[in-house]
């Protein structure tokens, strides 16, 4: 099985996660994806984040019926913060014949050599990475360079994908404000923020 980890706050799933991951389970021949909440981000350690039955929930209601998406909240079983290297290695001691790939924003593949452990990151998974505007498109020889590595060590594939200008700290502000979400998340997620007050 060839797995997709799309990894994140999700504090809302938006319409443009939801792009961004199938555009990447198309393009890359992905068997599934998984959508990855973090259990506690460790670059966000001073925001108040909604709590992970929350995000869950939002996740499963946007994924409702959809037979290659499933949420895997295998971070909330794994000691805080929540580390792309140590998830990888539960999710490969639990399913060992599957090659898991991380799905990326180029922003994100320019961060990865300050991840902790990215060597580790590197050898437990692909990366599938699509490009960002205004930000540079690392090549895998690049990342390999900078992390003193051989280029075999990367392996990469860059995704097309639409760019959304939507981003999740957007719409809690628009939220907050009293502002429309309609069309920017599901109905369903919206419906889930409303009734339960988030970001107000």
């Amino acid at each position: 099985m060839k797995i997709g980890l799309f990894g994140g706050t999700f504090d809302p799933i938006h319409i443009g996660h939801l792009i961004l991951a199938e555009r990447s389970r198309d393009e890359a021949a992905l068997d599934a994806v998984w959508l990855l909440p973090s259990f506690r981000p460790p670059h966000k350690p001073d925001r108040k984040v909604s709590s992970f039955e929350d995000r869950c929930e939002m996740l499963s209601a946007s994924l409702a019926g959809l037979s290659a998406y499933r949420v895997e909240t295998i971070e909330a079983d794994l000691p805080s913060p929540s580390y792309t290297a140590e998830t990888l290695a539960a999710l490969r001691a639990r399913d060992p014949s599957t090659d898991f790939h991380l799905i990326l924003g180029a922003d994100s593949l320019i961060d990865l050599p300050y991840w902790y452990e990215p060597q580790r990151v590197l050898a437990q998974a692909g990366l599938i990475v699509v490009p960002r505007p205004g930000v540079e498109l690392w090549t895998a020889e690049r990342l390999a360079s900078s992390l003193h590595l051989p280029s075999s060590a990367v392996r990469m594939q860059t995704v097309p994908c639409p760019l959304m200008d939507v981003a999740s700290r957007d719409l809690r502000r628009r939220v907050a404000d009293g502002r429309s979400i309609r069309f920017m998340v599901p109905r369903e997620v919206e419906t889930i923020i409303r009734q339960r007050g988030l970001y107000v």
